[in-house]
């Protein structure tokens, strides 16, 4: 089994990033693992807020939020192939959690017809500037570009909330953009704060 290596952004010194050149984000704000309630099978959690308002959320890093009995920081991570692995990132198995990962579209001007490519395993959700546009509620394994659909890139900052749920073994996730020919999308920025 390949485990991917993660290195936190901060150490990059830098608040700006490219999509790589296949259009795959790679880094990423994340608060994981929140343990699903016992006996609660992925397939009914996926539609259950894990946080209070996870549609609206906008964290950056060293951001705590308490879950229960629990307090989680969020943290910049930044994956080093084109799907991040959060049991690889946490240096733990972790079955039957929940995590969230976020990251922050910059763009010069309106983007529309982007083709939004996304993968998880397991059960997959997101947000799109606050809309609910993607869900996927069976278990399954990681197979890139699993789904597609467009969305439209506003000017300014847009903001993509990414929660996937490991049922168990492997707990990963992909996401990349395209433009309406299938080709990587070019002259936008990745950031990882609002």
């Amino acid at each position: 089994i390949a485990l991917s290596v993660f290195v936190t952004s901060a150490a990059l010194g830098s608040d700006s990033f490219s999509l790589d050149r296949d259009g795959y984000i790679r880094n990423w704000v994340m608060l994981a693992p929140i343990p699903l309630r016992d006996g609660e099978p992925g397939s009914e959690a996926i539609y259950k807020q894990q946080i209070r308002n996870e549609s609206a959320l906008r964290p950056k890093a060293g951001e705590s939020v308490k879950i229960g009995s629990r307090e989680l920081t969020w943290q910049n991570v930044t994956a080093s192939t084109n799907y991040f692995d959060l049991n690889a990132i946490l240096k733990s198995v972790n079955d039957r959690a929940a995590g969230y990962m976020v990251t922050y579209i910059e763009c010069e001007t309106e983007r529309p017809d982007v083709i939004l490519a996304v993968a998880s395993n397991d059960e997959g959700r997101i947000y799109f500037n606050g809309v609910d546009i993607y869900l996927f509620s069976e278990p399954r394994t990681l197979m890139l570009d699993a789904d597609k659909g467009r969305v439209t890139l506003k000017k300014g900052i847009n903001t993509i909330v990414f929660k996937v749920i490991n049922e168990q073994n492997a707990w990963q996730g992909a996401m990349r953009l395209l433009d309406k020919n299938g080709a990587p999308l070019k002259e936008i920025t990745i950031k990882l704060t609002p």
